[in-house]
């Protein structure tokens, strides 16, 4: 039964990829497209190996494919697209089919963790409950960090586990090696340091203090940590921004609504079943001193990361999906407590409560998507000149670039983005924006002399801000004409409708063209070069 678990949970998983996860270049949160497009860079590093000048390689490949955020995160999972998009080509499939990996890790090493206080079976639905919850069903189908980096936590606190009660200083060196493979994935896992910290404490009091190996452990994590770390504070201020404060918050953390604005999110993030069932359970578990000692390391997990996210100021719902492992497993072993007079009853409870989190996810939570990019880029891939520019404007610039980037027989290709040109933007407009206000006339100039062709453009894109209001004026104007227009359907009400391609008629410049971007989000103006 411990193989045959795990393989029907990868099946599970299978099933939620093969009936939800959007392909066809269909993204629709921006940061997807984003993480596809950074492990396809890793890619074509690898296949140029320019040693010699890396960094003239990055900015002439931003200047190219300006959705590039190579340095904005941490780089391990890029490095793990890169086989997959070598033997499958570069693709959202092939990205997706790399993320399948990874939840699938997720749910045997989540399935590991649980057997170290549930029978198999109960092991399984704790499991089911957890990787079927809707918030991480719904971000493991899609190109983020969050599975990956959660997939090796998992397996770091397993071999963590294992040490504890084997006391087998092999497993803690493997727990490490995998805690640091997790943060060169996501940052947030940090949160578990002191986890493991406090555990060993209550494992060795004083004692761990004279542990030779733990100083040898935690000298090899501080190393292995350091590139990461001059990586964060050198092109990352955006990710501490979020730590330390930032100006459009949806709630503050010195307030009531701070602090419990993660707790009100968790009955959508498990779903109603899964959230009762965990919360029945952990009073149960609160209420028996034997079982909450030992469920410790589960609540202590808990605990500190609601602390840790919770103090942090950006609030989203899916950098929490951290929780839901602890809670399932002490969830179910709470209600097996409670049930104890009816041990039948119990397998059978846990299972329907997983089969009903399934069931919302794959009826009430549908990964969102945004389709018709794919066709745009094969248009303007069939119809733009050898070496050619194009711009874009619109919310999802990631979408398209990336589609652009997966034409192989049109790597001549290069595309600017029309708010680098009329705007600069520090991570997201509520962070603030400056306009670069110009005349119609300027404008035209300026697409005519970076060489832009085409432009791919989403009608009335922030027309609010007057420098964008110009911008679109002159796509209307006798300086452009619109050669076709293309739908984009969603399962959710998006931003957009259609996407319009203009043909630029006046004298177009002729590449190479070099460029100075600013990159308000890492502080820096870099040069490159496009339409060579």
């Amino acid at each position: 039964m411990s193989v045959i678990y795990p393989i029907i949970l990868a099946m599970i998983v299978l099933f939620l990829f093969l009936t939800g996860a959007p392909t066809q270049d269909a993204f629709s949160w921006p940061d997807a497209p984003r993480h596809a497009l950074n492990g396809a860079f890793m890619l074509d590093f690898f296949r140029a190996m320019p040693l010699r000048n890396p960094a003239a390689f990055a900015y002439n490949y931003y200047a190219q494919y300006p959705a590039l955020t190579i340095l904005f995160y941490p780089p391990l999972f890029y490095l793990f697209l890169v086989p997959f998009y070598a033997l499958f080509g570069v693709s959202q499939t092939s990205a997706l089919a790399a993320e399948f990996v990874c939840y699938v890790a997720l749910a045997v090493g989540s399935y590991r963790i649980a057997r170290f206080w549930l029978s198999p079976t109960l092991a399984f639905g704790s499991t089911l409950i957890f990787v079927a919850a809707p918030e991480v069903a719904y971000w493991g189908r899609q190109v983020m960090l969050e599975i990956p980096a959660f997939a090796l936590l998992a397996w770091s606190f397993y071999y963590f586990l294992r040490y504890l009660n084997e006391d087998r200083i092999k497993a803690l060196y493997a727990a490490a090696v995998f805690f640091v493979l997790a943060m060169y994935t996501k940052s947030t896992v940090v949160f578990a340091a002191p986890v493991y910290l406090i555990l060993l404490y209550r494992l060795r009091g004083q004692a761990m203090f004279r542990q030779r190996h733990y100083y040898i452990i935690a000298g090899l994590a501080i190393v292995g940590l350091v590139p990461l770390a001059i990586l964060t504070l050198k092109f990352g201020q955006a990710n501490v921004q979020s730590v330390s404060g930032i100006a459009d918050e949806s709630v503050s953390r010195l307030s009531l609504g701070g602090w419990t604005w993660y707790a009100q999110k968790l009955p959508l993030q498990m779903g109603w079943p899964g959230f009762l069932a965990s919360i029945i359970g952990l009073m149960a578990v609160l209420c028996n001193r034997k079982q909450s000692s030992a469920l410790a390391p589960m609540l202590l997990w808990l605990v500190v990361a609601y602390v840790f996210f919770s103090a942090i100021d950006l609030k989203l719902a899916r950098y929490t999906i951290f929780l839901l492992l602890p809670l399932s497993i002490v969830g179910v072993s709470g209600i097996t407590g409670l049930l104890q007079k009816w041990p039948h009853a119990v397998g059978a409870v846990i299972a329907a409560i997983g089969l009903a989190s399934l069931g919302i996810t794959y009826f009430q939570r549908p990964v969102q998507y945004v389709a018709g990019y794919r066709e745009v880029a094969d248009y303007i891939a069939g119809i733009a000149p050898r070496d050619s520019v194009v711009a874009f404007s619109g919310y999802r610039d990631g979408s398209f670039i990336f589609a652009m980037r997966t034409h192989e027989e049109r790597r001549d290709l290069s595309i600017v983005r029309a708010d680098k040109l009329m705007l600069q933007i520090s991570v997201r407009r509520g962070l603030g924006v400056k306009q670069n206000i110009m005349s119609e006339a300027e404008i035209g100039q300026l697409l005519d002399g970076n060489g832009i062709r085409f432009v791919v453009a989403q009608p009335g894109f922030w027309n609010d801000l007057e420098a964008m209001r110009r911008f679109n004026d002159v796509l209307l104007s006798n300086h452009f004409q619109l050669v076709r227009t293309f739908p984009t359907p969603a399962n959710y009400p998006s931003q957009e409708q259609e996407l319009a391609v203009y043909r630029n008629l006046g004298r177009v410049a002729k590449g190479p063209i070099h460029m100075n971007i600013n990159i308000p989000m890492i502080s820096k103006v870099i040069s490159g070069t496009v339409g060579k």
